[in-house]
């Protein structure tokens, strides 16, 4: 029989559960043992996130798959609900192989990010990321001549590029993306650098640039005053942010908590609001 709760629609119970077995590992872990009705229920959610660990095991919270040994209820959960990979520690010996395993078998990406040189795996990330809408890359080993499928990233909304990045050679990537909204990059900040304003002005969608520093002081007094470091007034769409443990931000933001994309949207909001109430008269 369903299993059934006082009062409760069984759509309610549903989203209870599975609102329960994002939670935590542990959690899900447990919960799918209660009943057969629960496990439909909740066994998808296991599939969503998968974290590609050194020891070629590729695991969403505590549920462990062999990629090597999958059997086809694997490849049509992972194929159906495979939605966010994290690529926490490669396998040194064959890292763009166990990366380019996972993309094939999960069609329905939405969410990558990756620590490794993404260049020898190129076409693959093109040919199966096409409903990509959040991608996190090392761009030092790539170039823009190596993306020849743009309708690869036709739903990028969230862009992070780790390392250097400069507008002569990004602009018309970047550009011709048309859904981008959300630009994070590494260890820049200068609210004149071309790159900032180049893609400020040029891109029509976005609505904010991260800029990644280290230096925990600017951060607080960028997000508090949105002036920089001279007391300049910066374009509110800039946000300064630490992150301090990538993998766990990227995490929490998957499993609905706040990641670096969503506390820029609150800054630029906050900022905002002041700007609105400075500019407004003021009431007797």
């Amino acid at each position: 029989m369903m299993p059934t709760l006082p009062h409760l629609p069984i759509e309610l119970q549903e989203e209870i559960f599975r609102l329960a077995a994002r939670e935590s590992n542990s959690t899900a872990g447990t919960l799918i043992q209660v009943s057969q009705w629960v496990r439909r229920w909740i066994e998808p959610i296991l599939y969503e996130i998968v974290v590609v660990k050194n020891d070629n095991n590729a695991t969403s919270f505590s549920y462990p798959t062999h990629i090597e040994n999958r059997s086809d209820k694997i490849i049509d959960f992972f194929a159906q609900h495979g939605h966010h990979v994290l690529c926490l520690s490669i396998d040194p010996l064959k890292p763009q192989q166990e990366i380019v395993d996972i993309l094939k078998l999960c069609p329905s990406l939405k969410n990558v990010m990756m620590p490794v040189d993404p260049s020898p795996m190129i076409e693959t990330i093109q040919e199966h990321l096409i409903n990509l809408e959040r991608l996190s890359w090392p761009i030092d080993n790539l170039h823009p001549s190596m993306i020849t499928s743009k309708p690869a990233y036709q739903r990028l909304t969230h862009l992070d590029m780790v390392g250097e990045c400069l507008w002569g050679v990004w602009s018309t990537f970047l550009t011709q993306l048309p859904s981008l909204t959300h630009l994070a990059l590494d260890e820049m900040y200068d609210d004149e650098d071309p790159m900032v304003l180049g893609c400020l002005k040029n891109c029509g969608k976005l609505e904010a640039v991260l800029l990644i520093s280290e230096n925990h002081r600017l951060v607080e007094v960028c997000q508090e005053n949105s002036k920089d470091t001279r007391g300049t007034e910066v374009d509110e769409r800039i946000v300064i942010i630490t992150v301090r443990a990538q993998s766990d931000n990227w995490l929490g933001g998957v499993r609905g908590g706040l990641d670096m994309w969503s506390l820029a949207d609150r800054v630029i909001e906050d900022r905002r609001k002041q700007r609105q109430t400075e500019r407004s008269p003021e009431k007797l």
